[in-house]
Protein backbone atom coordinates (compact mmCIF):
# COMPACT_ATOMS: atom_id res chain seq x y z
CA UNK A 1 0.00 0.00 0.00
CA UNK A 2 1.44 3.58 -0.89
CA UNK A 3 2.96 5.27 2.31
CA UNK A 4 -0.02 6.81 4.79
CA UNK A 5 0.55 10.79 3.86
CA UNK A 6 0.25 10.21 0.09
CA UNK A 7 -2.51 7.88 0.21
CA UNK A 8 -4.45 10.58 1.83
CA UNK A 9 -3.08 13.23 -0.17
CA UNK A 10 -4.74 11.62 -3.64
CA UNK A 11 -7.44 10.57 -2.27
CA UNK A 12 -7.00 6.49 -1.79
CA UNK A 13 -8.01 6.05 1.45
CA UNK A 14 -11.26 7.43 0.11
CA UNK A 15 -12.03 5.35 -2.19
CA UNK A 16 -10.64 2.23 -0.32
CA UNK A 17 -13.33 3.45 2.62
CA UNK A 18 -16.34 4.35 -0.23
CA UNK A 19 -15.62 0.49 -1.84
CA UNK A 20 -15.30 -1.21 1.48
CA UNK A 21 -16.37 -5.00 0.87
CA UNK A 22 -15.95 -4.38 -2.49
CA UNK A 23 -12.57 -5.25 -4.67
CA UNK A 24 -10.04 -2.06 -4.73
CA UNK A 25 -8.86 -1.40 -8.26
CA UNK A 26 -5.01 -1.55 -8.12
CA UNK A 27 -4.13 -1.57 -11.69
CA UNK A 28 -4.34 -5.23 -12.57
CA UNK A 29 -4.64 -6.27 -16.02
CA UNK A 30 -2.86 -2.63 -17.48
CA UNK A 31 0.25 -2.84 -19.11
CA UNK A 32 2.82 0.45 -18.36
CA UNK A 33 5.79 1.94 -20.21
CA UNK A 34 8.26 3.56 -18.13
CA UNK A 35 11.07 5.94 -20.27
CA UNK A 36 14.07 6.57 -18.14
CA UNK A 37 17.44 8.88 -19.02
CA UNK A 38 20.09 7.18 -19.29
CA UNK A 39 22.69 7.28 -16.26
CA UNK A 40 26.64 7.12 -16.65
CA UNK A 41 26.45 4.84 -19.77
CA UNK A 42 23.03 4.50 -22.48
CA UNK A 43 22.19 0.90 -20.58
CA UNK A 44 21.57 2.65 -16.70
CA UNK A 45 17.94 2.93 -17.30
CA UNK A 46 16.38 0.18 -15.31
CA UNK A 47 14.80 -0.24 -11.75
CA UNK A 48 16.24 -2.99 -9.58
CA UNK A 49 14.30 -6.09 -10.29
CA UNK A 50 15.80 -7.46 -7.60
CA UNK A 51 13.91 -6.02 -5.17
CA UNK A 52 10.89 -7.40 -3.07
CA UNK A 53 8.42 -4.68 -3.88
CA UNK A 54 8.63 -6.01 -7.32
CA UNK A 55 8.41 -9.74 -7.12
CA UNK A 56 5.85 -11.28 -9.48
CA UNK A 57 6.89 -8.23 -12.34
CA UNK A 58 7.44 -8.97 -15.57
CA UNK A 59 9.74 -6.43 -17.09
CA UNK A 60 10.59 -6.30 -21.29
CA UNK A 61 13.52 -4.54 -21.88
CA UNK A 62 13.43 -2.36 -25.29
CA UNK A 63 16.34 -0.38 -25.20
CA UNK A 64 19.12 -3.41 -24.39
CA UNK A 65 20.01 -5.12 -20.67
CA UNK A 66 18.76 -2.56 -18.67
CA UNK A 67 21.70 -1.41 -15.32
CA UNK A 68 20.03 -0.16 -12.33
CA UNK A 69 19.81 3.01 -12.28
CA UNK A 70 18.41 4.93 -8.81
CA UNK A 71 16.57 7.18 -10.06
CA UNK A 72 14.30 4.34 -12.02
CA UNK A 73 13.90 2.83 -8.84
CA UNK A 74 12.61 5.70 -7.07
CA UNK A 75 9.70 6.26 -9.86
CA UNK A 76 8.74 2.68 -10.11
CA UNK A 77 7.93 2.20 -6.56
CA UNK A 78 5.71 5.47 -6.63
CA UNK A 79 4.30 3.85 -10.15
CA UNK A 80 3.73 -0.02 -9.81
CA UNK A 81 5.45 -0.93 -6.53
CA UNK A 82 3.68 -4.21 -4.51
CA UNK A 83 4.23 -1.59 -0.92
CA UNK A 84 4.55 1.76 -1.90
CA UNK A 85 2.12 2.34 -5.21
CA UNK A 86 -1.45 2.07 -5.36
CA UNK A 87 -1.42 0.54 -8.09
CA UNK A 88 0.29 -2.53 -7.10
CA UNK A 89 -1.62 -4.44 -9.58
CA UNK A 90 0.36 -3.90 -12.49
CA UNK A 91 2.16 -6.57 -13.42
CA UNK A 92 3.60 -5.92 -17.15
CA UNK A 93 6.06 -2.98 -17.24
CA UNK A 94 8.41 -2.15 -20.74
CA UNK A 95 11.43 -0.31 -19.76
CA UNK A 96 12.86 2.53 -22.60
CA UNK A 97 15.48 4.63 -22.75
CA UNK A 98 14.56 8.29 -23.68
CA UNK A 99 16.82 8.08 -26.68
CA UNK A 100 15.93 4.37 -27.83
CA UNK A 101 12.28 5.52 -27.20
CA UNK A 102 12.45 8.81 -29.73
CA UNK A 103 14.74 6.70 -32.45
CA UNK A 104 12.93 3.39 -32.23
CA UNK A 105 9.25 3.90 -31.07
CA UNK A 106 8.35 7.61 -31.90
CA UNK A 107 10.65 6.78 -34.97
CA UNK A 108 11.68 10.71 -34.81
CA UNK A 109 13.07 11.58 -38.73
CA UNK A 110 11.96 8.94 -40.51
CA UNK A 111 9.31 10.59 -42.48
CA UNK A 112 5.78 11.37 -42.74
CA UNK A 113 5.44 7.89 -44.78
CA UNK A 114 6.47 6.28 -40.98
CA UNK A 115 4.54 6.29 -37.92
CA UNK A 116 5.64 5.48 -34.53
CA UNK A 117 5.79 1.61 -33.49
CA UNK A 118 2.34 0.22 -32.36
CA UNK A 119 2.44 -0.98 -28.73
CA UNK A 120 3.96 -4.87 -28.59
CA UNK A 121 0.62 -5.68 -26.03
CA UNK A 122 -3.13 -4.56 -26.21
CA UNK A 123 -2.25 -4.46 -22.57
CA UNK A 124 -0.42 -1.09 -22.74
CA UNK A 125 -2.25 2.16 -21.37
CA UNK A 126 0.01 4.48 -19.26
CA UNK A 127 3.76 5.93 -19.90
CA UNK A 128 5.71 7.24 -17.37
CA UNK A 129 8.47 10.14 -18.95
CA UNK A 130 9.73 11.27 -15.74
CA UNK A 131 12.58 12.92 -17.74
CA UNK A 132 13.23 16.21 -19.82
CA UNK A 133 14.81 17.55 -22.47
CA UNK A 134 14.69 19.72 -25.74
CA UNK A 135 16.80 19.80 -28.83
CA UNK A 136 17.91 22.85 -28.26
CA UNK A 137 17.90 23.42 -24.38
CA UNK A 138 14.23 24.77 -23.44
CA UNK A 139 13.84 26.81 -26.86
CA UNK A 140 10.95 24.83 -28.57
CA UNK A 141 12.32 23.94 -32.21
CA UNK A 142 10.88 22.33 -34.73
CA UNK A 143 12.67 18.56 -34.01
CA UNK A 144 10.44 19.37 -30.58
CA UNK A 145 7.38 19.68 -32.60
CA UNK A 146 8.02 16.37 -34.49
CA UNK A 147 8.52 14.17 -31.45
CA UNK A 148 5.79 16.01 -29.73
CA UNK A 149 3.60 15.26 -32.42
CA UNK A 150 4.59 11.89 -33.22
CA UNK A 151 4.04 10.93 -29.32
CA UNK A 152 0.28 12.46 -29.75
CA UNK A 153 -0.38 10.53 -33.01
CA UNK A 154 0.53 7.59 -31.22
CA UNK A 155 -1.63 8.23 -28.03
CA UNK A 156 -4.79 9.32 -29.99
CA UNK A 157 -4.02 5.62 -32.67
CA UNK A 158 -3.32 3.62 -29.94
CA UNK A 159 -5.62 4.68 -27.04
CA UNK A 160 -2.55 5.38 -24.28
CA UNK A 161 -1.73 8.37 -21.98
CA UNK A 162 1.43 9.32 -21.17
CA UNK A 163 2.25 10.95 -17.82
CA UNK A 164 5.55 13.31 -18.18
CA UNK A 165 7.59 15.71 -15.84
CA UNK A 166 7.46 19.05 -15.85
CA UNK A 167 11.39 21.10 -14.92
CA UNK A 168 12.11 21.24 -11.05
CA UNK A 169 12.15 24.47 -9.39
CA UNK A 170 9.23 27.00 -9.13
CA UNK A 171 11.75 30.05 -11.62
CA UNK A 172 12.67 27.44 -14.07
CA UNK A 173 12.28 27.10 -17.73
CA UNK A 174 9.61 24.27 -19.16
CA UNK A 175 11.51 21.95 -21.26
CA UNK A 176 10.17 21.25 -24.71
CA UNK A 177 9.97 17.15 -24.48
CA UNK A 178 7.89 15.44 -23.46
CA UNK A 179 6.03 18.85 -21.16
CA UNK A 180 4.76 20.51 -24.49
CA UNK A 181 2.44 17.88 -25.76
CA UNK A 182 -1.12 18.13 -26.12
CA UNK A 183 -2.49 14.52 -25.46
CA UNK A 184 -0.72 14.16 -22.54
CA UNK A 185 -0.69 15.07 -18.82
CA UNK A 186 1.98 17.40 -17.09
CA UNK A 187 2.69 17.05 -13.84
CA UNK A 188 4.10 19.04 -10.90
CA UNK A 189 4.44 18.84 -7.48
CA UNK A 190 2.09 20.25 -4.93
CA UNK A 191 4.33 23.05 -3.26
CA UNK A 192 4.63 24.28 -6.93
CA UNK A 193 8.62 23.72 -7.56
CA UNK A 194 8.19 23.48 -11.02
CA UNK A 195 8.45 25.49 -13.95
CA UNK A 196 4.75 26.86 -14.80
CA UNK A 197 3.15 29.22 -17.02
CA UNK A 198 2.44 29.29 -21.09
CA UNK A 199 3.95 27.86 -23.55
CA UNK A 200 6.65 29.80 -25.60
CA UNK A 201 6.83 31.28 -29.40
CA UNK A 202 7.81 28.43 -31.47
CA UNK A 203 6.04 25.35 -29.14
CA UNK A 204 2.65 24.00 -31.36
CA UNK A 205 -0.22 26.03 -29.68
CA UNK A 206 2.02 28.83 -27.86
CA UNK A 207 0.28 30.01 -24.98
CA UNK A 208 -1.14 27.09 -23.77
CA UNK A 209 -0.99 26.35 -19.81
CA UNK A 210 1.35 24.38 -18.44
CA UNK A 211 0.82 21.76 -15.68
CA UNK A 212 -2.20 20.41 -15.92
CA UNK A 213 -2.38 18.41 -12.85
CA UNK A 214 0.05 17.89 -9.85
CA UNK A 215 0.78 15.40 -7.54
CA UNK A 216 2.78 14.87 -3.93
CA UNK A 217 6.41 14.47 -4.27
CA UNK A 218 10.10 15.61 -3.59
CA UNK A 219 10.55 16.18 -7.27
CA UNK A 220 8.36 16.08 -10.68
CA UNK A 221 10.39 12.66 -11.40
CA UNK A 222 8.76 11.25 -8.37
CA UNK A 223 5.06 12.94 -8.34
CA UNK A 224 4.51 12.05 -12.61
CA UNK A 225 4.25 8.19 -11.51
CA UNK A 226 2.12 8.69 -8.66
CA UNK A 227 -0.34 10.17 -11.51
CA UNK A 228 0.69 7.10 -13.88
CA UNK A 229 -0.29 4.71 -10.48
CA UNK A 230 -4.04 6.30 -10.59
CA UNK A 231 -4.02 6.62 -14.75
CA UNK A 232 -3.76 2.58 -14.01
CA UNK A 233 -6.50 2.15 -11.55
CA UNK A 234 -8.55 4.37 -13.48
CA UNK A 235 -7.74 2.18 -16.79
CA UNK A 236 -8.33 -1.13 -15.15
CA UNK A 237 -11.88 0.47 -13.65
CA UNK A 238 -12.82 1.13 -17.64
CA UNK A 239 -12.14 -2.79 -18.54
CA UNK A 240 -14.15 -4.37 -15.32
CA UNK A 241 -16.42 -2.27 -13.86
CA UNK A 242 -19.86 -3.45 -14.61
CA UNK A 243 -21.32 -0.12 -15.68
CA UNK A 244 -18.40 0.55 -18.12
CA UNK A 245 -16.65 -2.94 -19.48
CA UNK A 246 -18.94 -3.19 -22.46
CA UNK A 247 -18.79 0.09 -23.17
CA UNK A 248 -16.10 0.69 -25.56
CA UNK A 249 -15.84 5.00 -24.78
CA UNK A 250 -15.02 4.05 -21.25
CA UNK A 251 -11.01 3.51 -21.73
CA UNK A 252 -10.48 6.42 -24.36
CA UNK A 253 -7.79 7.96 -23.30
CA UNK A 254 -9.40 11.70 -23.39
CA UNK A 255 -11.78 9.86 -20.59
CA UNK A 256 -9.36 9.28 -18.49
CA UNK A 257 -7.40 12.62 -18.89
CA UNK A 258 -11.23 14.16 -18.10
CA UNK A 259 -11.84 12.32 -14.77
CA UNK A 260 -8.54 12.75 -14.01
CA UNK A 261 -8.83 16.62 -14.17
CA UNK A 262 -12.65 17.39 -13.55
CA UNK A 263 -11.52 15.05 -10.33
CA UNK A 264 -8.72 17.03 -8.83
CA UNK A 265 -8.68 18.12 -5.16
CA UNK A 266 -9.05 22.07 -5.64
CA UNK A 267 -7.21 23.62 -2.43
CA UNK A 268 -7.82 27.17 -1.02
CA UNK A 269 -6.30 30.00 -2.89
CA UNK A 270 -6.87 27.71 -6.54
CA UNK A 271 -8.40 29.95 -9.28
CA UNK A 272 -7.83 30.36 -12.51
CA UNK A 273 -8.71 34.05 -12.87
CA UNK A 274 -11.77 34.64 -13.96
CA UNK A 275 -13.00 38.53 -14.67
CA UNK A 276 -14.19 39.56 -10.82
CA UNK A 277 -16.84 42.24 -12.18
CA UNK A 278 -18.99 43.56 -15.23
CA UNK A 279 -20.31 42.00 -17.96
CA UNK A 280 -17.78 39.19 -17.82
CA UNK A 281 -17.70 38.37 -14.18
CA UNK A 282 -17.17 34.76 -14.25
CA UNK A 283 -15.64 34.48 -17.30
CA UNK A 284 -12.16 33.01 -17.67
CA UNK A 285 -9.81 33.00 -21.13
CA UNK A 286 -7.59 30.24 -19.00
CA UNK A 287 -8.80 27.27 -17.92
CA UNK A 288 -6.35 26.37 -15.48
CA UNK A 289 -3.83 27.62 -12.31
CA UNK A 290 -1.28 28.82 -13.64
CA UNK A 291 1.12 26.79 -11.29
CA UNK A 292 -1.24 24.04 -10.27
CA UNK A 293 -3.21 23.17 -13.14
CA UNK A 294 -6.28 21.48 -11.83
CA UNK A 295 -4.81 20.94 -8.88
CA UNK A 296 -4.12 17.23 -7.02
CA UNK A 297 -4.62 14.11 -8.73
CA UNK A 298 -7.29 12.63 -6.72
CA UNK A 299 -8.10 8.84 -7.27
CA UNK A 300 -11.23 8.80 -5.38
CA UNK A 301 -13.63 11.64 -7.19
CA UNK A 302 -11.73 10.35 -10.69
CA UNK A 303 -13.19 7.07 -9.71
CA UNK A 304 -16.80 8.74 -9.35
CA UNK A 305 -16.57 10.39 -12.29
CA UNK A 306 -15.89 7.42 -14.65
CA UNK A 307 -17.98 4.72 -12.18
CA UNK A 308 -21.05 7.83 -12.96
CA UNK A 309 -21.17 6.33 -16.44
CA UNK A 310 -21.52 7.85 -19.49
CA UNK A 311 -24.19 10.43 -19.84
CA UNK A 312 -25.01 11.27 -23.47
CA UNK A 313 -25.31 15.05 -24.20
CA UNK A 314 -28.33 16.33 -26.25
CA UNK A 315 -28.52 18.41 -29.56
CA UNK A 316 -30.71 20.52 -27.35
CA UNK A 317 -30.25 22.29 -23.61
CA UNK A 318 -34.50 21.24 -23.25
CA UNK A 319 -33.72 17.68 -24.48
CA UNK A 320 -31.10 17.21 -21.96
CA UNK A 321 -32.26 14.73 -18.89
CA UNK A 322 -31.06 14.80 -14.69
CA UNK A 323 -27.64 13.26 -14.85
CA UNK A 324 -25.57 11.81 -11.81
CA UNK A 325 -23.44 14.65 -9.82
CA UNK A 326 -20.70 12.66 -11.18
CA UNK A 327 -20.57 11.16 -14.75
CA UNK A 328 -18.99 11.94 -18.07
CA UNK A 329 -19.33 12.06 -21.75
CA UNK A 330 -17.37 10.94 -25.26
CA UNK A 331 -18.66 12.39 -27.89
CA UNK A 332 -17.57 13.55 -31.88
CA UNK A 333 -18.37 16.97 -32.05
CA UNK A 334 -19.69 18.46 -35.54
CA UNK A 335 -18.62 21.78 -36.62
CA UNK A 336 -20.17 24.74 -35.01
CA UNK A 337 -22.19 21.84 -33.43
CA UNK A 338 -23.08 22.31 -29.30
CA UNK A 339 -23.96 19.00 -26.20
CA UNK A 340 -25.80 20.43 -22.97
CA UNK A 341 -26.03 17.90 -20.02
CA UNK A 342 -28.49 19.00 -17.22
CA UNK A 343 -27.48 18.68 -13.29
CA UNK A 344 -29.82 19.37 -10.21
CA UNK A 345 -29.15 19.86 -6.20
CA UNK A 346 -32.22 20.77 -3.54
CA UNK A 347 -29.48 21.66 -1.67
CA UNK A 348 -26.45 24.63 -2.29
CA UNK A 349 -23.76 22.83 -4.08
CA UNK A 350 -20.65 23.12 -1.90
CA UNK A 351 -18.55 23.05 -5.34
CA UNK A 352 -18.80 21.55 -8.47
CA UNK A 353 -15.60 20.61 -11.38
CA UNK A 354 -16.50 20.48 -14.60
CA UNK A 355 -13.73 19.70 -17.47
CA UNK A 356 -13.99 19.26 -20.70
CA UNK A 357 -10.48 18.31 -23.00
CA UNK A 358 -9.70 16.53 -26.35
CA UNK A 359 -7.29 15.71 -28.84
CA UNK A 360 -5.95 17.80 -31.72
CA UNK A 361 -6.38 16.24 -35.36
CA UNK A 362 -3.17 14.65 -37.17
CA UNK A 363 -3.38 13.26 -40.48
CA UNK A 364 0.15 12.04 -40.84
CA UNK A 365 2.22 11.45 -37.48
CA UNK A 366 3.92 14.59 -38.54
CA UNK A 367 1.99 16.63 -40.49
CA UNK A 368 0.62 20.14 -38.71
CA UNK A 369 -2.09 19.20 -36.43
CA UNK A 370 -5.31 21.03 -36.20
CA UNK A 371 -7.03 21.68 -32.71
CA UNK A 372 -10.88 22.71 -32.10
CA UNK A 373 -11.59 25.27 -30.17
CA UNK A 374 -14.58 24.26 -27.79
CA UNK A 375 -16.08 26.45 -25.33
CA UNK A 376 -17.73 25.42 -22.14
CA UNK A 377 -20.55 27.14 -19.87
CA UNK A 378 -23.33 26.84 -17.39
CA UNK A 379 -26.38 28.14 -17.14
CA UNK A 380 -29.15 28.22 -14.44
CA UNK A 381 -32.64 26.78 -15.53
CA UNK A 382 -35.17 29.49 -14.36
CA UNK A 383 -39.03 28.90 -13.26
CA UNK A 384 -40.29 29.32 -16.86
CA UNK A 385 -37.91 26.18 -17.94
CA UNK A 386 -35.79 29.02 -20.16
CA UNK A 387 -31.70 29.27 -19.07
CA UNK A 388 -30.10 32.23 -17.28
CA UNK A 389 -26.86 33.50 -18.25
CA UNK A 390 -24.34 33.52 -14.95
CA UNK A 391 -21.52 35.24 -16.18
CA UNK A 392 -21.68 38.91 -15.30
CA UNK A 393 -22.31 40.98 -11.96
CA UNK A 394 -26.24 39.66 -12.10
CA UNK A 395 -24.58 36.00 -11.82
CA UNK A 396 -22.88 36.52 -8.47
CA UNK A 397 -26.10 36.46 -6.12
CA UNK A 398 -26.09 32.54 -7.25
CA UNK A 399 -22.22 30.93 -6.35
CA UNK A 400 -20.07 32.28 -4.07
CA UNK A 401 -16.99 32.07 -5.96
CA UNK A 402 -15.25 30.67 -8.95
CA UNK A 403 -16.28 30.79 -13.11
CA UNK A 404 -19.23 29.99 -14.61
CA UNK A 405 -17.39 29.53 -18.38
CA UNK A 406 -14.43 28.55 -19.93
CA UNK A 407 -13.47 30.20 -23.04
CA UNK A 408 -9.42 29.71 -23.74
CA UNK A 409 -8.53 30.13 -27.55
CA UNK A 410 -5.45 27.76 -27.44
CA UNK A 411 -5.73 25.09 -24.60
CA UNK A 412 -7.70 21.90 -25.40
CA UNK A 413 -9.03 22.07 -21.94
CA UNK A 414 -11.86 24.42 -20.74
CA UNK A 415 -12.18 23.95 -17.34
CA UNK A 416 -15.27 25.49 -14.48
CA UNK A 417 -15.18 25.43 -11.10
CA UNK A 418 -17.31 26.46 -8.66
CA UNK A 419 -17.95 26.84 -4.73
CA UNK A 420 -21.61 27.69 -2.72
CA UNK A 421 -23.67 27.12 -5.82
CA UNK A 422 -27.19 28.01 -5.04
CA UNK A 423 -29.67 24.67 -5.34
CA UNK A 424 -31.43 24.33 -8.29
CA UNK A 425 -31.02 23.28 -12.01
CA UNK A 426 -28.82 23.97 -13.84
CA UNK A 427 -27.36 22.74 -17.88
CA UNK A 428 -23.57 22.70 -18.97
CA UNK A 429 -22.98 23.74 -22.70
CA UNK A 430 -20.26 22.49 -24.71
CA UNK A 431 -20.07 24.53 -28.01
CA UNK A 432 -17.54 24.39 -30.58
CA UNK A 433 -16.30 27.26 -32.33
CA UNK A 434 -15.57 28.10 -36.14
CA UNK A 435 -16.55 26.36 -39.17
CA UNK A 436 -13.96 23.42 -39.09
CA UNK A 437 -15.50 20.43 -41.12
CA UNK A 438 -14.18 17.59 -39.13
CA UNK A 439 -15.62 16.38 -36.02
CA UNK A 440 -13.83 16.77 -32.94
CA UNK A 441 -13.75 14.34 -30.58
CA UNK A 442 -13.73 15.14 -27.16
CA UNK A 443 -14.97 13.86 -23.20
CA UNK A 444 -16.74 16.05 -20.57
CA UNK A 445 -16.23 15.28 -16.73
CA UNK A 446 -17.64 16.80 -14.13
CA UNK A 447 -18.42 16.28 -10.05
CA UNK A 448 -20.08 17.62 -7.30
CA UNK A 449 -20.84 15.96 -3.73
CA UNK A 450 -23.86 13.58 -3.85
CA UNK A 451 -26.67 14.24 -1.34
CA UNK A 452 -27.19 12.31 1.84
CA UNK A 453 -30.19 10.20 1.00
CA UNK A 454 -30.12 10.63 -3.09
CA UNK A 455 -30.20 6.60 -4.24
CA UNK A 456 -31.10 7.60 -7.84
CA UNK A 457 -28.60 10.55 -7.91
CA UNK A 458 -31.59 12.73 -9.80
CA UNK A 459 -30.91 15.41 -6.92
CA UNK A 460 -33.64 15.59 -5.01
CA UNK A 461 -34.20 12.94 -1.85
CA UNK A 462 -38.14 11.94 -2.51
CA UNK A 463 -40.13 9.15 -2.56
CA UNK A 464 -38.12 7.55 -5.86
CA UNK A 465 -35.32 6.87 -2.79
CA UNK A 466 -37.81 5.78 -0.22
CA UNK A 467 -38.92 2.93 -2.97
CA UNK A 468 -35.46 1.97 -3.27
CA UNK A 469 -35.41 1.53 0.58
CA UNK A 470 -38.47 -0.89 1.30
CA UNK A 471 -37.79 -2.24 -2.10
CA UNK A 472 -34.20 -3.82 -1.19
CA UNK A 473 -35.15 -4.43 2.37
CA UNK A 474 -33.16 -6.82 3.98
CA UNK A 475 -30.64 -6.91 1.20
CA UNK A 476 -27.19 -5.80 0.72
CA UNK A 477 -27.85 -3.22 -2.25
CA UNK A 478 -30.76 -1.31 -4.08
CA UNK A 479 -31.67 1.04 -0.91
CA UNK A 480 -27.79 0.95 1.03
CA UNK A 481 -28.63 4.97 1.79
CA UNK A 482 -25.71 4.77 4.31
CA UNK A 483 -23.55 2.66 2.88
CA UNK A 484 -22.97 0.04 5.80
CA UNK A 485 -23.49 -2.84 3.22
CA UNK A 486 -27.31 -3.84 4.62
CA UNK A 487 -30.84 -2.27 3.76
CA UNK A 488 -32.80 -1.55 7.18
CA UNK A 489 -33.90 1.11 9.58
CA UNK A 490 -31.03 3.32 9.78
CA UNK A 491 -31.14 3.70 5.68
CA UNK A 492 -34.57 4.44 5.82
CA UNK A 493 -34.04 7.21 8.49
CA UNK A 494 -31.68 8.31 6.95
CA UNK A 495 -33.51 8.85 3.54
CA UNK A 496 -36.18 10.57 5.74
CA UNK A 497 -33.83 13.07 7.84
CA UNK A 498 -32.81 14.36 4.61
CA UNK A 499 -36.02 14.21 2.59
CA UNK A 500 -36.59 17.27 0.13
Amino acid sequence: MVATVRADEIGYDALVARLSGQTIPNGAGVGVSQVEAPGATALVYGPDQTLAEFAGKTFVAQSGVPVVSGHATTVAQSFYSNTNSIASGVALIYLWEVNSFISSSLRYGAGSAVPPIAPLTTAMKVYNHSWIGGFSGTVPTAGDNEVLRRADFAMNRDDTLAVVGMNNGATSTTYPMMAMGYHSLSVGIMDGGHSHGTLPTGADGAGRMKPEIVAPGAFTSFSTPVVGSVAAILFQTAATHPSLSTNTNADEPVVIRAALLAGARHRTGWTNNPASSGALRGVTTSPLDRTYGADVVNVDRSHRILTGAERNGTATSAAAVISPPAAWDFEVLPSAATRYWRIRSSATIPELSIVATWNRSQTTAIATPTVADINLTLYRVNASGGLDVLEGDAGAAFYASGNVASRSTVDNIEHIYLTGLASGEYVIEAKRIGTATTGAAFSIGWIMPALPGDLNLDGVVDGIDLAQVLSGWGGSTGGDANGDGVVDGVDLAFVLSNWG
